[in-house]
């Protein structure tokens, strides 16, 4: 029996507070305390780096459309809400379509996925094939 089948250690090992009720998930857990708006000072800075991030994600996404109307929903969502003015629904996959812009950058500015010249010949040799 391999060292990791055994028993013994497996029965060894302590259980992870997150997996155990000692832990509640977070969505059960109240929070009496209110939420507060930043300071105006605080307030901002964020608009500015909200504005900052919404113009890096607009150039990534390379004019198309959906994406630019999906980010210009968030910043003014977020602008509204930094400003202290009621602000309307929003969609979840707007926010996901700017952070998915923002990571994207990040990935190009990182070199993460993108190939190659070496990479790219081989790819462009089995579609050919």
């Amino acid at each position: 029996m391999s060292a990791v089948s055994s028993p013994s250690l497996s029965r060894s090992r302590c259980a992870r507070a997150s997996t155990t009720t000692q832990l509640p998930h977070w969505s059960d857990v109240a929070d009496p305390r209110p939420r507060g708006r930043p300071t105006p000072a605080v307030a901002v800075v964020l608009g500015d780096l909200v504005s900052w991030a919404a113009d890096i994600a607009v150039v990534l996404t390379r004019g198309c459309p959906e994406d630019l109307a999906a980010i210009e929903r968030v910043r003014s969502y977020a602008h509204a809400w930094l400003a202290g003015h009621p602000c309307r629904d929003l969609e979840v996959d707007d926010v996901l379509t700017t952070a998915a812009a923002l990571m994207a950058g990040i990935d190009l500015d990182l070199g993460g996925t993108i190939p190659d010249e070496d990479e790219r010949q081989a790819i462009g040799a089995v579609a050919a094939a």
